[in-house]
């Protein structure tokens, strides 16, 4: 039996429909993938960031107790000598005696010297691209520009308390070369007050 054209029409035109609502399925659902993915990977980045920043926090608290054991130390009290009160882990290390070592008997200047070089290497070793630095700062962020209200490394020496000024480069940031330029474009994503030893805040 010879089937109507118009019904022959109809089917073509049906089939067509369903052609192209099965590719609009297929896009829609790509896209939510694609939406679910991005959530996932900036959730991860998100849970990444608090686990590093854990570890700064733990660290400036490790500093602190270091300040604390070595309340009693004869250092000397001038801002930039005295090496609880003046540091930079992009500063290269002299040669300090290891007071682990068997029959090691330590001045209280090179026991602060030997604890914070072991505290400086955690810093590089546990957080990735890690950099502190401790001084007094009456202004750590920038006043003005672009840049305003944004942490910084530099120091002006100044203020009753010292800062323990933290950064390190997070995966978000491998993507541009120049945020892994510690010190530069790269700034402190942790910056906290601590006590420490009182001969430290001596002018």
């Amino acid at each position: 039996m010879k089937v109507p054209s118009t019904l022959s029409s109809s089917v073509k035109k049906e089939k067509g429909f369903s052609l192209i609502e099965v590719l609009v399925s297929i896009v829609i659902f790509g896209i939510g993938l694609l939406g679910a993915a991005g959530l996932q990977l900036a959730t991860m980045r998100s849970n990444q960031f608090t686990a590093q920043a854990s570890v700064a926090t733990q660290l400036v608290r490790d500093y602190e107790e270091i300040t604390q054991m070595l309340r009693s130390a004869d250092l000397s009290t001038s801002e930039g000598s005295n090496v609880l009160s003046s540091l930079d882990t992009n500063t290269a290390d002299t040669t300090t005696v290891n007071c682990q070592s068997s029959g090691a008997a330590c001045t209280s200047s090179e026991l602060a010297a030997f604890m914070l070089k072991e505290w400086k290497t955690r810093v590089t070793t546990e957080l990735p691209g890690g950099r502190a630095v401790i001084c007094r700062d009456s202004a750590p962020k920038d006043t003005s520009g672009t840049s305003s209200g944004l942490y910084h490394w530099t120091c002006d020496n100044q203020g009753d308390m010292l800062m323990v000024k933290i950064g390190w480069t997070a995966k978000a940031d491998k993507a541009d070369q120049t945020q892994q330029t510690i010190g530069t474009e790269n700034r402190p994503r942790i910056v906290m007050t601590v006590f420490g030893n009182q001969k430290d805040f001596t002018d």
